[in-house]
């Protein structure tokens, strides 16, 4: 359990950090809820493909299932992850039955959200290269905002952007980071997967990283959001306030 201390302004590094100390603290509990989220994507592209990529149009158009799978897969996984980091980051205890319960509501709306979003980086990546940094972090707290505040669509993107307002350097910063991170890693699960030859192989080499990676990036995600509205808003003091409140004995 987390104490309302840790709710304070935080370095690039140290929200880098902060998600990786929330990650081993129930690395269990998150892995669980990614691997459960993840299956049955994993299983229906092994099932339709073999493991394999595509490589003619009737391929292709069997990866459709996994792929429509897969985008409901991780809207509930980045929503259970976030929820129970969330939980555990204000100093309760995490409940992945609890939380996925909590979350599902909110797959539709994430789900658009998603959509929505990709559009918008895609007009940006045919502008110019650069419009795509700025988008990322225009959208950067959508989905915690879906999940913790149930906001809808346009209303999250909305927010984000206010909360971005004067820190897009900051926020930038930390999702370069995390990702450049993920992005070494990757390579090296890719070269294992190389090796090991069979596509069924690669496939589930592949699965097991992203399962304990998405927690970790989700993790990131959910600290900046929080960190974000700290600077904007003085979340911690309202929290602390409302903590202290809540505790209180009855006169």
């Amino acid at each position: 359990m987390m104490s309302d201390s840790n709710l304070r302004v935080r370095s690039i590094s140290e929200i880098v950090d902060a998600a990786f100390e929330l990650f081993r603290r129930n690395a269990l509990q998150y892995i669980t809820a990614a691997a459960i989220a993840t299956a049955p994507s994993i299983i229906l592209n092994l099932i339709l493909t073999g493991g394999s990529g595509p490589t003619t149009l009737a391929g292709a158009l069997s990866a459709i299932p996994g792929i429509i799978i897969g985008v409901i897969t991780y809207a509930v996984v980045s929503a259970t992850i976030i929820r129970m980091g969330s939980d555990v980051y204000l100093g309760s205890e995490p409940d992945v039955a609890a939380t996925v319960r909590n979350v599902l509501p909110t797959v539709p709306t994430l789900i658009g959200a998603s959509f929505v979003t990709t559009i918008l980086l895609a007009i940006a990546a045919l502008l110019l290269f650069f419009p795509v940094f700025y988008v990322l972090a225009l959208v950067f707290a959508t989905v915690p905002i879906i999940v913790l505040e149930r906001k809808g669509v346009f209303a999250a993107l909305s927010r984000s952007a206010e909360l971005s307002k004067d820190r897009k350097k900051h926020i930038l910063g930390t999702l370069l980071l995390v990702y450049g991170i993920f992005f070494v890693l990757t390579i090296g699960v890719s070269a294992v997967a190389a090796v090991v030859g069979s596509p069924v192989l690669q496939l589930v080499v592949q699965s097991l990283f992203s399962i304990v990676a998405s927690p970790i990036l989700n993790l990131v995600v959910m600290v900046l959001y929080y960190d974000t509205r700290i600077r904007a808003e003085g979340f911690d003091v309202e929290h602390m306030a409302r903590s202290m409140g809540s505790t209180s004995p009855l006169l």
